[in-house]
């Protein structure tokens, strides 16, 4: 994991797991960090990167509270950490589930803690339209529901910089981990700003206004077209399985990649616009 500098305040590196970005902005001597990870070697090579500038991060903003997003603040014990305000919440109903995730991915890697991890605990309460400035970087963060019921994307606008969270991405499609409703809201949101320069939590940052335009077109058009096909089906009182069926021709990046999370997004969705199941499915699946 390798820091390059993607604009004058911030520099960015890309974890091996996920193409999971973590930020560093730095000004006038000071640090902040935005969903700092993944790997311990790569929260090593951080901790490095700071100390050769002599600095200490001042405050550590986190998008959302799923597990691969939220270790980077075990090792920077005592520095504040911001979080939206349902940040608690999904803590309070998940916490457990997270936590089990992250074991679970430990042992993955093989990896032995001497003790459990602990979840991080907000100092910070976030909702925005809130701000922070630090060492001269000012951002604004912005609720972007949909992908998570507590996630913020972060904004600088006066650069144009949008710090998208786990949305935007050129090699997920839109996880609709949480609603689909809120994820149309969020990207008509998203769709009035102007961005000139956009990190999405997983896959490559792009100064693109061309590429910017042609993620969000994308994202909004797959969404459109999975909102359509699955409430067909339950208009007509079909089950899960029909709507398997009627969205198996959606077009979406990556087909082999995003298989298993665009047929979660068809259950998940499937229950929110009405449909019934017997059993568990979507992305509520994730969490057992």
């Amino acid at each position: 994991m390798a820091f390059r500098q993607f604009t004058a305040h911030l520099w960015i590196a890309q974890s091996e797991v996920f193409a999971t970005n973590s930020g560093v902005f730095l000004g006038a001597g000071q640090a902040g960090l935005i969903d700092p990870g993944l790997r311990p070697e790569e929260l090593r090579r951080l901790q490095a990167f700071l100390s050769e500038r002599g600095v200490r991060p001042r405050l550590i903003l986190i998008t959302h509270a799923h597990w691969d997003h939220i270790l980077g603040p075990e090792v920077f014990p005592g520095v504040p950490v911001a979080a939206h305000a349902r940040f608690e919440e999904v803590l309070r109903r998940h916490g457990a589930d997270l936590q089990h995730q992250i074991a679970a991915w430990d042992a993955e890697e093989g990896r032995h803690r001497e003790r459990p991890f602990a979840l991080p605990r907000p100092d910070v309460l976030i909702t925005p339209p809130w701000r922070c400035e630090i060492g001269g970087v000012s951002w604004q963060a912005i609720d972007a529901p949909g992908h998570a019921p507590d996630q913020c994307a972060f904004y600088q606008p006066d650069a144009g910089i949008l710090w998208a969270a786990d949305m935007l991405s050129d090699v997920e499609i839109p996880l609709v981990s949480h609603s689909l409703a809120a994820y149309e809201a969020t990207l008509a949101r998203i769709a009035a700003l102007d961005i000139a320069a956009l990190i999405p939590g997983h896959g490559t940052p792009t100064a693109s206004r061309a590429e910017i335009a042609r993620r969000l077109a994308a994202d909004r058009a797959y969404l459109a077209a999975l909102r359509e096909c699955v409430s067909r089906v339950v208009r007509s009182s079909g089950d899960v399985d029909a709507a398997h069926r009627a969205c198996a021709a959606l077009s979406y990046a990556h087909p082999q990649r995003n298989r298993q999370a665009h047929r979660w997004n068809v259950e998940t969705v499937f229950l929110e616009l009405g449909g019934t199941a017997a059993r568990p499915i979507g992305w509520e699946l994730e969490w057992q």
